[in-house]
């Protein structure tokens, strides 16, 4: 199992959890966290991926031996690290023909993504073999070439638009030969078609080959864009080609005309540097009235004798205005009497909460057990049971100014009355069939 060396001195593989376990499927990855790169541990590996853009005069030997020995070599850059004064990274790259500029990598016309600087190439591949091995995983068995390249094709794609990426954050780069460029910033990015991904690979014939692969954006394989567009399949086809996986680019395929790059002012830098500058003109006359100008607006009456005239050609009378009587017409309507008659508020309903329905409602024999159950046996009053129970059974007993001994009295005597009649009519009225 091959062994790769993530080059992560400052915490850099939080971003790559994705990359790492796509690496982990085929091979032994190992992280380095120290602050340097020493000989010992390039020893262990056969790739190192790096994002550094600093390098001791100790790292960049020990890297060169490396690359020199058949070791593959990943630099992953970004935009602005190359502008900042410790970056020699380029140091590095100088022998190899590549080497990262100060530019950014943006797009010109909307699409997909919002941000200018999250640019989405859909033309942009320079070797045609990247769109040949897409599809083939990273420890997958690849079928040769001969057999890929022998199967019809229904849809025929140009090579450059055979992969679209997205490349955010990103910057170009400057190849000369022996390097060759793999990918390019295509027509809708700016600065327009200039290489973003190159590769160098040794000729010796000692058997020895190593390859140096330099990509302007770390941030495509990161885990926020690993699995956008097709950055992922390029992520595979770039590795395999590291790891020697049966993949190899032709340099005579790739394209050499690339537009050359010219100057243009920087118009930031020429803001802040403001020169005034006045065209020379004809001295000052000594009357300074004279550059005065009235003829725009003025206050005159020259046209006064021509209104009068006016009145005399339309025939109306030359004389001072008259004072017109204003009349003041009155806001509200008059009133009137109402026609129609008043309004009058209808009684409010009972106040049903106040009485106690059950006991309103109830039949005359519950209402009698209720009365006899509540008075208990020590306060218990007769007069009082009987007038209540004449109440209940709506007798009429005269007016109700007696005392209330005289009141049971008089229930009872009509009570009494009311069963003497039942029995010599022997019928059944009043309270004789009911109560008796």
């Amino acid at each position: 199992m091959v062994t790769i060396l993530f080059d992560a001195p400052k915490g850099e593989t939080r971003r790559f959890k994705r990359l790492l376990k796509r690496l982990r499927t085929f091979a032994k990855v190992q992280l380095n966290r120290e602050a340097a790169i020493s000989s010992e541990r390039l020893e262990e590996c056969e790739l190192l991926v790096t994002q550094r853009q600093q390098f001791s005069d100790e790292e960049l030997n020990a890297l060169k031996a490396f690359v020199d020995g058949g070791g593959s070599l990943a630099v992953f850059s970004c935009e602005g690290k190359a502008q900042s004064p410790e970056c020699n990274a380029n140091a590095l790259l100088a022998d190899y023909g590549v080497s990262i500029e100060r530019t950014t990598l943006v797009r010109a016309v909307y699409h997909t993504f919002l941000h200018p600087k999250h640019a989405l190439i859909q033309n942009g591949v320079v070797q045609p073999e990247i769109g040949v091995e897409k599809h083939t995983p990273l420890n997958g068995t690849n079928r040769s070439r001969h057999l890929r390249q022998s199967e019809p094709s229904d849809n025929l794609v140009e090579p450059s638009m055979s992969l679209s990426f997205v490349y955010p954050n990103g910057t170009t780069l400057s190849v000369q030969s022996p390097a060759y460029t793999l990918l390019s910033s295509g027509s809708t990015s700016y600065p327009v078609d200039c290489p973003i991904a190159a590769t160098w690979e040794s000729t010796s014939l000692d058997g020895e080959q190593g390859r140096v692969l330099v990509v302007g954006s770390s941030d495509m394989f990161a885990d926020e864009w690993l699995e956008k567009e097709e950055n992922s399949q390029l992520c595979d086809v770039l590795f395999r080609y590291l790891l020697r996986q049966n993949v190899s680019f032709d340099p005579s395929l790739g394209r050499a005309d690339f537009e050359e790059k010219g100057l243009v002012p920087d118009i930031a830098s020429l803001s802040n540097m403001v020169k005034p500058c006045l065209h020379e003109n004809e001295p000052l006359p000594q009357d300074y009235k004279s550059l005065l100008c009235d003829d725009l607006f003025r206050v005159h009456n020259d046209f006064v004798p021509d209104v009068i005239d006016l009145y005399k050609r339309l025939n109306v009378p030359y004389e001072p205005l008259a004072l017109v009587q204003p009349q003041f017409e009155c806001p509200h309507p008059p009133l009137r009497m109402a026609t129609h008659p008043p309004r009058t508020m209808d009684p409010p309903p009972p106040a049903l909460e106040l009485f106690d329905l059950d006991e309103s409602f109830a039949d005359a024999r519950v209402r009698l057990a209720q009365l006899t159950n509540r008075l208990s046996e020590f306060d218990f009053c007769l007069e009082h049971y009987v007038n209540e129970a004449g109440w209940i059974l709506d007798l009429d007993v005269g007016a109700d100014d007696a005392s209330e001994e005289a009141m049971a009295k008089r229930v009872l005597h009509h009570v009494g009355e009311q069963i003497f009649l039942s029995k010599m009519q022997g019928g059944a009225e009043g309270i004789g069939s009911e109560f008796c």
